[in-house]
């Protein structure tokens, strides 16, 4: 398999449910080779980041969305060859965004959707096919993984795969390392300034989030807890942060059954791993 989709092949791409004659090519005019463009809705900096520059160093053109209510308007005043849409956002989640822009675009233009999660499993594939996506791909974004995602969509007879199961979900917080910050360079192919700035956006968006959530907990707050901790556990993986993933996964299972006070030592231990993670980046890459 190819290492990336051609992007000419993709602003092509027929949904499967939908009639030939309702395919759409978006690419550019004849004679000219422009790249396709992909819409990314995501409301985290840190998997913002990740997702832009694979698919920018796959040859596309990245629009950003940072939540649903802005990727449905973004999506009726232009055309995308694909969407990439995360399902776990604030004011209108990824499933209300598909919804609507299925609602809106009708048979006359059916945009290919994925949805991106940091939990895999057939009832979430279930429930995005229910809503009108095309696919779903797990967070933290793999290239290859991608990359054959948007070759099978580029392919009318193909359908696309269920997504692999999640590969940190159930890391050891006692034996993890603050970061792994080799195998993060080896994934930006040694570009140790980009993973420098993804590292950066990680610190200072994280720890915003850990106030938020040490505020939410103080006021017992279990579903702002369990959406901080999601969030948290999302942009540790996405820097192979597994100790810190691992932990912000125990606060947001335990946010629906323990009571805060048991989910104390959790919360401490979070964010003392957040700041080791700081001083492993400024030892690693100064």
């Amino acid at each position: 398999m190819n290492q990336k989709a051609s992007p000419a092949a993709l602003a092509s791409v027929r949904m499967t449910d939908a009639p030939p004659q309702d395919a759409v090519d978006i690419g550019a005019p004849a004679g000219e080779a422009l790249p396709a463009c992909v819409l990314l809705v995501e409301d985290d900096l840190v998997s913002q980041r990740v997702a832009r520059r694979h698919l920018e160093q796959m040859g596309y053109v990245v629009v950003v969305a940072d939540d649903g209510a802005a990727a449905v308007k973004t999506c009726m005043q232009q055309q995308f060859a694909l969407v990439l849409m995360d399902l776990q956002m604030a004011h209108m989640d990824g499933l209300q965004a598909t919804r609507e822009i299925r609602r809106l675009e009708g048979r006359s233009r059916r945009v290919p959707i994925l949805g991106l999660t940091a939990n895999a499993g057939a009832d979430e594939l279930a429930r995005c096919t229910t809503a009108g996506m095309n696919g779903l791909l797990v967070k933290p974004l793999q290239r290859a993984r991608l990359a054959q995602a948007l070759e099978q969509l580029a392919s009318a007879d193909q359908a696309l795969a269920p997504p692999d199961p999640e590969p940190h979900e159930h890391a050891d917080p006692a034996s993890a390392l603050p970061a792994d910050l080799a195998n993060l360079r080896a994934k930006f192919r040694d570009d140790s300034a980009f993973v420098r700035r993804l590292c950066q956006t990680f610190l200072t968006s994280t720890r915003q989030l850990m106030n938020e959530l040490e505020r939410a907990a103080y006021a017992g707050d279990r579903a702002q807890l369990r959406a901080l901790a999601h969030k948290i556990k999302g942009a540790s993986n996405n820097v192979y942060a597994h100790r810190a993933a691992a932990l912000a996964a125990q606060i947001e299972w335990g946010s629906t059954g323990l009571t805060v006070s048991a989910l104390n030592p959790a919360i401490e231990a979070l964010r003392r791993a957040i700041d080791e993670i700081a001083t492993q980046v400024s030892s690693e890459l100064p």
